[in-house]
C-alpha cells in the first residue's frame, strides 16, 4: 500500500511542491525517511515517530518508508510526513488530503511549530490546492488568499481531527490591522504640497522614473518618496509572493505589515555598507528588498563613490548581480528610486541659520556624480509651499490616473513601464509630432543630451501624456523635460546665492 501527501517548500526563493510518499512494509516496526539530506532525514524520522506516539496514536506492526520526491534541507516536511505515515496505516482517511498541502515542523510531543516564508508558499499552494494545513502560530502572517482554505493546527491531534471529518480547528481572529487601507494624508498637509512636486510624484509612480529632490533647509526630505509610494497601486498576488520571498530570505519582516499588498519602502543611508545594499546569494540586500516598491537614497552627496557606483546596475537594468558558487546570479532590484540631497553641507533646518558660501554649496552638490545625474529623469526643488497657487486633485483621483496611465502604456508597449526598463528610440519616436521630434534632435546635435538620454526623455514625455489621457506627447512635453534637465544641472553646478 502506498500513500502520498504534499508540502509547499521554498527552495532558493522559488516555491515548489514536494511529494512525500509512504509505503508500509513487512518487518520490524520503524520509520525510515529517504530523499532528504541525512541530517533532516534523521531528525524528521525521530520527530514524526515520537509525535505520533505521544499523540496517543498507535504505531503499526510493520515498517513505514517515507520518500521525498526531491531533496529538501528543511524540517517543514514533518507535518506532511506524519500525515503520510497515518494515511498508509489507515489511521486517517484520504478524502481531505487529495487537494491539500501541508506545512509545519513537529515537536516530539506532537505540537506543530511555526515555519518561515509562509506567505509565498500559501500563494503557490493557491495554484493547485483547495486547502493548506499550517501551524496556528503562522496564521497571523497571512492575509486572505483567494480560493485557498487555511486549516491552522496547533498539534498533530488537530490534524487527525480534521482529517477524520470532524470540525476543523477554528482560525484565530484576524488582527485589527489586517487588510487595512493605505494611510491617509493629513488634509492640511495635502493642501500644502507643491503642485509641481505632486505632478512629479505621479509621473514617477506611473512610469518608474528616477527622481532627484534637492531640498532647501527645513524641507521634509522623505515626503516625496512617501507620496510616490502612496500613489502606487497595490501589489497583485503574484507580486506579493515575489516581494515576500525576498524579504523572507533576508530574514526581514514584510513591508508595513505581514501579508500586506502594499509596495515595499526601503531607505539607504550614507553609512550603509555595499554588502548590505547589494546583498549576497544567500541574503538579498536593500536593493532587492525594495523591488517593486520605492527606494530612497538619503543625502546622496554623502555617499562614497564606490557605494553610489553599486547602485548603477539597479538603476540601469533593474537588477543586481551577486556571485554564487563560482557563478553570477541576478537578483531583482526594480524600484522607483528617489535620490535626496540637502543643498548645503551644514544641514541647517532653517535658511537663516545656514552660513555655507555659494562655493561650499557648489562643492557639496558636485559630489553627485554626472553619470547619476544623466540617468535621473525628474528633478524636484520644493515639495511644500506656504500656499498653493492651484488646486490639487484628490489623492484617490490621482491614484486612479496613475493606474490608468500604466494601462495605456501596457496597451502601447505590451507591458507597463518598470524601473530599469527602457524602450528604444525608434519605439518612442513613433507617432510623435514632427516638431517634438525635431526639438530632441536639436538637443542631441548641440550636445546637450545623448541619444540614449533622448530616448529616455521621450519615455518620460509619453508618461506625461498617458497621465493626461492624451494620444501622444507634444512639443511642450519635450521642452519641459529638457528644461528640467537644464535647470537641475544649473542648480547643482551653480547654486544661487542666499
Amino acid at each position: 500500500m502506498e500513500a502520498r501527501t504534499r508540502v509547499v517548500t521554498l527552495d532558493d526563493s522559488q516555491a515548489r511542491i514536494v511529494d512525500i510518499r509512504a509505503d508500509l512494509s513487512v518487518g520490524d516496526a520503524g520509520l525510515r525517511v529517504h530523499g532528504l539530506s541525512p541530517t533532516v532525514s534523521r531528525e524528521t524520522r525521530d520527530r514524526v515517530r515520537a509525535a505520533i506516539r505521544n499523540s496517543g496514536l498507535s504505531w503499526p506492526d510493520g515498517g513505514v518508508h517515507l520518500t521525498a520526491s526531491t531533496a529538501h534541507p528543511r524540517s517543514d516536511v514533518d507535518l506532511a510526513a506524519a500525515a503520510a505515515a497515518l494515511l498508509v496505516t489507515d489511521a486517517v482517511p484520504v478524502r481531505r488530503l487529495t487537494a491539500t498541502a501541508l506545512i509545519g515542523e513537529l515537536g516530539l510531543d506532537g505540537t506543530v511549530r511555526p515555519v518561515p516564508d509562509v506567505l509565498p508558499r500559501a500563494i503557490a499552494a493557491d495554484a493547485g490546492f483547495t486547502h493548506l494545513v499550517m501551524p496556528t502560530a503562522n496564521t497571523e502572517e497571512l492575509s486572505h488568499v483567494p480560493g485557498l482554505t487555511l486549516v491552522p493546527v496547533a498539534c498533530l491531534d488537530d490534524l487527525v481531527t480534521w482529517l477524520r471529518d470532524e470540525p476543523a480547528p477554528a482560525a484565530p481572529p484576524e488582527s485589527s490591522d489586517r487588510g487595512r487601507s493605505r494611510p491617509s494624508w493629513n488634509p492640511d498637509l495635502w493642501d500644502r504640497l507643491a503642485p509641481a512636486a505632486v505632478r512629479a510624484a505621479a509621473v514617477a509612480a506611473a512610469g518608474g522614473h528616477p527622481i532627484l529632490h534637492v531640498a532647501a533647509p527645513g524641507t521634509p526630505i522623505l515626503l516625496l518618496p512617501q507620496l510616490i509610494w502612496t500613489l502606487m497601486a497595490d501589489l497583485t498576488n503574484t507580486k506579493v509572493s515575489d516581494v515576500s520571498t525576498w524579504h523572507s530570505l533576508a530574514g526581514e519582516p514584510l513591508p508595513d505589515s505581514a501579508g500586506s499588498t502594499q509596495p515595499p519602502g526601503v531607505s539607504l543611508r550614507p553609512d550603509d555598507t555595499i554588502a548590505s545594499i547589494v546583498g549576497s546569494a544567500s541574503r538579498p540586500g536593500s536593493l532587492t528588498l525594495a523591488h517593486r516598491g520605492v527606494l530612497t537614497v538619503e543625502d546622496v552627496p554623502d555617499f562614497s563613490t564606490r557605494t553610489i557606483e553599486a547602485l548603477r546596475p539597479a538603476l540601469q537594468n533593474g537588477a543586481v548581480t551577486v556571485a554564487r558558487a563560482g557563478r553570477n546570479r541576478a537578483l531583482p532590484a526594480a524600484a522607483r528610486m528617489v535620490f535626496t540631497a540637502r543643498d548645503c553641507i551644514c544641514g541647517s533646518t532653517r535658511t537663516e541659520d545656514c552660513r555655507c558660501t555659494t562655493q561650499q554649496r557648489a562643492w557639496y552638490l558636485a559630489r553627485i556624480p554626472l553619470w547619476l545625474i544623466d540617468r535621473i529623469d525628474l528633478f524636484v526643488r520644493h515639495v511644500t509651499v506656504a500656499e498653493s497657487d492651484s488646486p490639487l486633485p484628490s489623492l484617490e483621483s490621482l491614484r486612479d490616473s496613475v493606474a490608468l496611465a500604466r494601462e495605456r502604456a501596457r496597451s502601447r508597449w505590451g507591458a507597463a513601464p518598470e524601473p530599469g526598463t527602457e524602450i528604444s528610440y525608434t519605439q518612442a519616436v513613433a507617432d510623435l509630432p514632427d516638431k517634438a521630434a525635431q526639438q530632441l534632435d536639436d538637443a542631441v546635435q548641440e550636445g546637450r543630451i545623448s541619444t540614449r538620454t533622448a530616448a529616455r526623455c521621450l519615455q518620460l514625455a509619453w508618461t506625461r501624456a498617458d497621465l493626461d489621457d492624451r494620444p501622444h506627447p507634444d512639443i511642450t512635453d519635450i521642452w519641459l523635460t529638457l528644461a528640467h534637465r537644464d535647470g537641475m544641472l544649473g542648480l547643482l553646478r551653480n547654486p544661487s546665492p542666499r
